[in-house]
């Protein structure tokens, strides 16, 4: 390893373990994705650690998310301090990836309730209620950041998650009935539509991270217990038929 990246780290770290809560010496020198895999040093990449943090890090007690995170808070003067302006290339990228599956998964949730009030209504379409419309807005946001930070893989499987939404919507908006009317089988069959291009993405981001599909969680810690949440996608659902 060449001596300057060594003392770039060593001093990103203070000549401390890099684990807030440790802070011991001596000091190894690490690889969050590991050598056989990169065969490169990569500064955002490397983290200092002791021994034993570092044993704990190799045998799984410690995982790369959480490792991820503890180099993009070396970025800060505070290692307690959780909102950094200007994430590592890596922890910003999982960072934009989650801010898409949030802000995804409510337009999904906003649609399902667009769905429920139009056959609740007497009157047909329910003309204020535009919340899909201004959080599909926020999705198409996320969407292009997470391309942005992300290679031309990670940006089509966004976009491809994005149209799937973005035509559902629009069925609902025109009131099309394979909107709201459909079998069992077709819900189910659109659901596992979903549940692939969300799969698809999950791998696309992964590879970009360098990481195994397993090593980064499909979804963060939700009330849903990080399972795809099942909205209802049309009557059948909103009436319990699904359940």
């Amino acid at each position: 390893m060449p001596r300057p990246l060594a003392r770039q780290l060593f001093v990103e770290v203070g000549h401390r373990c890099a684990i807030p809560t440790c802070r011991a010496t001596p000091l190894e020198i690490a690889h969050i994705v590991p050598w056989h895999r990169v065969q490169r040093h990569d500064f955002q990449n490397m983290i200092v650690l002791c021994p034993n943090c570092h044993t704990r890090f190799d045998r799984g007690d410690i995982d790369r998310q959480a490792m991820f995170r503890y180099k993009e808070l070396l970025r800060l003067p505070n290692p307690n301090r959780v909102a950094p302006d200007d994430p590592s290339p890596r922890a910003g990228l999982i960072r934009a990836y989650r801010m898409f599956q949030s802000e995804t998964i409510r337009w999904q949730e906003s649609i399902s309730l667009l769905v429920s009030a139009v056959c609740l209504s007497s009157f047909g379409f329910p003309t204020g209620n535009l919340g899909p419309v201004r959080i599909a807005a926020v999705a198409r946001a996320a969407t292009d950041k997470l391309g942005e930070l992300g290679d031309e893989d990670v940006a089509e499987a966004a976009n491809n998650v994005f149209d799937w939404y973005r035509c559902w919507a629009s069925d609902v908006f025109d009131l099309l009935p394979s909107a709201f009317n459909a079998t069992e089988d077709d819900y189910e069959d659109r659901r596992e539509e979903r549940f692939m291009l969300f799969a698809d993405l999950h791998e696309e981001v992964c590879a970009a991270l360098d990481l195994d599909p397993t090593e980064l969680d499909f979804f963060e810690a939700r009330r849903d217990d990080q399972e795809l949440p099942k909205v209802s996608l049309g009557t059948r659902g909103f009436w319990g038929a699904d359940e």
